[in-house]
């Protein structure tokens, strides 16, 4: 049984590390359009209820919206998964919930973007990138306290 073959996981070797650490950082495309197609659903309906007095134009706008969300929240799940971030079973939760709930699509939006910024953490620290922002590699602030000099008390 050989241990060095690509594609499953015990993979080893430099050809398998290099593939790892050539991840690029994950970019939802459908992420940033969520939350203006939900704002402007919100924007019609508002001003639907206060100009018209048909509470089925109003459904019909909801309705719509809501389909509108659910395939935006399914492709933005999509494009992600395919850049490399597996989501376990609530991709479908998501997905259900916004067909379904008006609140959902501002909640999966945070949600994502927590996914997404999770993940490009864990790529960047794979890579060796340091994340913490500090020009130390020891942990603390970037000053080093023990190289001060006593000689100038002033």
């Amino acid at each position: 049984m050989s241990t060095n073959t690509t594609g499953d996981e015990y993979s080893r070797g430099r050809e398998v590390e290099e593939r790892q650490q050539r991840q690029p950082a994950v970019s939802p495309l459908y992420r940033p359009i969520i939350i203006v197609v939900w704002a402007i659903g919100v924007v019609i309906a508002f001003v639907m209820t206060l100009f018209s007095n048909a509470a089925a134009t109003t459904l019909w706008v909801v309705l719509i919206s809501h389909l509108f969300l659910a395939g935006l929240v399914r492709q933005d799940i999509n494009s992600i998964r395919k850049q490399g971030v597996e989501w376990g079973l609530s991709r479908h939760v998501w997905f259900a919930a916004t067909l379904v709930f008006p609140l959902v699509a501002p909640l999966y939006y945070v949600y994502s973007g927590r996914i997404v910024s999770r993940e490009n953490e864990r790529r960047k620290r794979r890579q060796g990138i340091e994340t913490d922002g500090t020009g130390g590699t020891d942990g603390t602030d970037g000053t080093d306290a023990d190289n001060i000099d006593d000689a100038d008390p002033a």
